[in-house]
């Protein structure tokens, strides 16, 4: 593997770090007296799930899944941010979780996640996914790149390896290719040995809640003039070979069905050309919250901006997200004039493919430079234009960086053990406390939004 530039600050202490004692779960019972004014009144929850309802009328909330999340604060004690979203740009996202919650949904709701190196190892992500499948069922992991650009590259709750030597890694940071054929997720990997193999399967974790079955995969990847062949074999038994040869550049798909169970998808590369390979989704029933980590080490606006669209947008559309957070800071270094551009073009190209999607954008993680006690200015101005750059763009916004702690947080989080000490790069259990506060600050505004709109999700919405 090719050494990585000091740049990329990612962060491979996130594995050899002395193991942190374990974050309290988010309670998943509803507050017997919730303080929060966003929590759904007794009015808009009247009718609970066993009510019968009248023909023709709107199926009744679940309330156990709309409930306010209570976020356990004996580890970190800072005040959770509400989202700031003053004209209800989440609402369709919220609509989509309303119809679920009614029973109503004929598609999973997904969330697809975009960060830098602090969201590599699905951490974060991943406890958020726990957090919302704990609650709406298991529906299945979602995207899982089939590369691994950095070592550390990896997903909780399912087996992601391959004959990685064997494989050229991609990346829009720091494994650029001219081509510019990242694919959605700004990662990806390519071969044309015969025998390079790349595979994802259930977890055999005893442990897991969720990851321990799969009735359903989807591999992507590209089609191209000289691309190659490859085999899918779907537990170590062939299934079909597929031709990656096309007249132009496109997004390739492959859907396997199976029986809901535990099962590994394997391909395999047969040469006569090389062949790209994007990611895998691995999804199930019942319809419940999925949560795509799009990690990509040293990530900024920019970069999001490079992938091209012949294979990028057929992929965007087929996973059909109804959020896309995005959670960038300390690897931008360009100007606030710069990054207000780049992200108005990356909303415009996202909305292009999926017209109204919700986007949220959040603030940089803290940080505060060797020898200082403050938080770095460049951490503190990015904060502001992300705030901007949500308000330039219908989008919704939540200050990550005060939901740590507000000025010089990063400090206390690495006098608790929640943080490395290249005061960059959260823990495995500091990302699980942010992601716990996510899901806090989240159903905090669903919560809100029901007030508001009683009948929200009475209706499945049509899909953008």
């Amino acid at each position: 593997m090719r050494a990585t530039p000091l740049s990329l600050l990612v962060a491979p202490l996130l594995f050899v770090a002395p193991a942190c004692k374990k974050a309290p779960p988010v309670d998943e019972r509803p507050p017997a007296q919730p303080a929060s004014s966003s929590v759904v009144s007794a009015a808009a929850l009247d009718a609970g799930p066993s009510a019968a309802p009248t023909a023709g009328a709107c199926p009744p909330v679940d309330k156990a899944k709309v409930a306010a999340y209570t976020c356990d604060k004996r580890i970190l004690a800072a005040d959770i941010p509400a989202l700031v979203d003053p004209d209800d740009t989440l609402a369709p996202f919220y609509d989509r979780v309303l119809a679920l919650a009614r029973g109503k949904a004929t598609e999973h709701v997904r969330i697809g996640m975009y960060g830098d190196s602090n969201l590599t190892a699905d951490a974060l992500t991943g406890h958020m996914r726990r957090i919302l499948q704990a609650r709406f069922g298991d529906g299945g992991h979602g995207y899982v790149a089939l590369s691994q650009p950095w070592e550390w590259y990896s997903h909780n709750d399912v087996h992601h390896d391959g004959k990685w030597k064997l494989f050229r890694q991609i990346a829009t940071s720091t494994m650029r290719v001219k081509d510019g054929q990242y694919g959605f997720a700004n990662i990806a990997s390519e071969s044309a040995t015969v025998g390079a193999a790349a595979w994802i399967s259930t977890t055999e974790r005893e442990a897991a809640k969720i990851g321990k079955t799969v009735s359903r995969f989807d591999v992507y990847f590209a089609k191209r003039p000289d691309g190659g062949r490859f085999d899918l074999e779907l537990d170590k038994t062939f299934l079909r070979t597929v031709d990656t040869r096309a007249d132009a550049w496109d997004a390739g798909f492959e859907r396997v069905d199976t029986t809901d169970g535990p099962h590994e998808l394997r391909v395999v590369i047969k040469g006569h050309g090389p062949v790209r390979l994007y990611g895998m989704v691995l999804e199930r029933e019942p319809k419940s919250i999925q949560v795509d980590s799009l990690g990509t080490g040293a990530l900024n606006l920019e970069q999001m901006l490079f992938p091209r669209p012949e294979t990028r947008d057929p992929q965007l559309a087929r996973r059909a997200y109804d959020l896309v957070i995005v959670h960038l800071g300390t690897n931008m270094f360009g100007t606030d004039k710069d990054n207000r551009k780049h992200a108005k073009e990356l909303v415009a190209a996202f909305r292009k493919v999926r017209p109204g999607v919700p986007f949220l954008f959040m603030s940089p993680p803290d940080h505060v430079p060797d020898g200082a006690t403050k938080t770095e200015g460049r951490i503190v101005t990015l904060s502001k234009t992300m705030k901007t750059v949500a308000a330039e763009n219908a989008a919704a916004f939540w200050d990550f960086r005060e939901a740590m702690g507000g000025d010089a947080s990063m400090l206390e989080f690495i006098k608790k053990g929640l943080a490395e000490r290249d005061r960059i790069h959260l823990k495995k259990q500091g990302d699980e406390i942010m992601g716990e506060r996510m899901v806090c600050a989240l159903w905090d505004g669903l919560g809100a939004y029901l007030e508001k709109h009683p009948d929200a999700g009475c209706a499945e919405p049509a899909k953008p």
